[in-house]
């Protein structure tokens, strides 16, 4: 599985507890939500309890919207202080992807970015698009403090729904950010930052999934992938965060998204994540015709 970090054990133990005794608390502890004027019999039949939880949800999931575009706005306005871009612009009200980033522009070149910005799970990125005029299309998404599923799950599933889009709607995205606010905390120490695991924090640079330079096809099956040196976000955000180059390695992943025909003339596809020179992950999608 892609991602080396991982939750506590002490913590995740805590979390099927914890739904036994909310889902439960009518008839474990009544008298808990007599006290708090809360009638045992409509917990769960007048739909007390589900609706407290869908509230809750809801606040969680606005709130989160908000904070990670604010915290892409300020990696980018880190960047245009430090005159490593020349401009970007919050988009997300009036188009398909939330950021607009100029890179450069003079006599002789232009290069514009988009970045489309998810959640840690990723559900949503068919709903985005990828602007004609983009060199570089990214996705940002990350956790923001849901411990249910390990790091390598989102990512899994974040990736292989990129690739969905890759092969099946020709959506072209070069570049996943994988950003966890947790990472590098006490709650979970950060691997790859040897003797600050868990003191590195907010610091902690986002993980890279560099995926094909060109839409896979029966033509050409399994594009070369990106690198560092053919998309220019990834180097700004590794600077930006100070990794050394030579650690460069240690937060870059290849993904290769291979189609295959498949029996009935329907096409397949496989995705293998390569880290460091080595195979990580792969896995096949079911068949569906083109």
């Amino acid at each position: 599985m892609p991602l080396p970090c991982r939750h506590q054990e002490r913590i995740t133990g805590q979390v099927r507890p914890t739904v036994e005794l909310l889902s439960n608390l009518e008839s474990l502890h009544p008298d808990i939500l007599l006290q708090h004027s809360i009638e045992p019999a409509d917990y769960k039949s007048g739909l007390v309890f589900r609706s407290a939880v869908e509230s809750i949800r809801g606040q969680f999931i606005a709130s989160s919207m908000t904070g990670r575009e604010a915290l892409v706005g300020d990696i980018l306005e880190n960047l245009k202080q430090r005159d490593w871009i020349k401009d970007y612009e919050r988009v997300s009200s009036r188009s398909r992807h939330d950021f607009n980033v100029e890179l450069c522009r003079n006599e002789n070149t232009e290069h514009f970015a988009a970045i489309e910005v998810k959640g840690g799970e990723g559900n949503s990125i068919n709903i985005s698009e990828r602007p004609l005029w983009a060199k570089e299309f990214a996705v940002w998404c990350h956790l923001d403090g849901a411990i249910v599923n390990q790091p390598a799950h989102g990512a899994h599933s974040i990736i292989n729904r990129i690739g969905n889009e890759l092969t099946r709607r020709q959506k072209l995205v070069d570049v996943l950010f994988f950003k966890d606010l947790i990472c590098g905390t006490k709650l979970r120490p950060c691997p790859k930052y040897p003797g600050r695991e868990d003191r590195i924090g907010m610091r902690a640079a986002p993980d890279i999934f560099l995926f094909p330079q060109s839409i896979p096809n029966l033509a050409n099956p399994s594009p070369p992938v990106h690198t560092l040196e053919t998309v220019r976000l990834p180097r700004l955000a590794l600077d930006l965060f100070a990794v050394e180059q030579a650690e460069w390695t240690n937060h870059v992943w290849e993904v290769h998204v291979t189609v295959i025909k498949s029996r009935e003339d329907r096409l397949a596809r496989t995705i293998e994540i390569v880290h460091q020179g080595k195979t990580i992950d792969r896995s096949t999608s079911r068949a569906w015709r083109p």
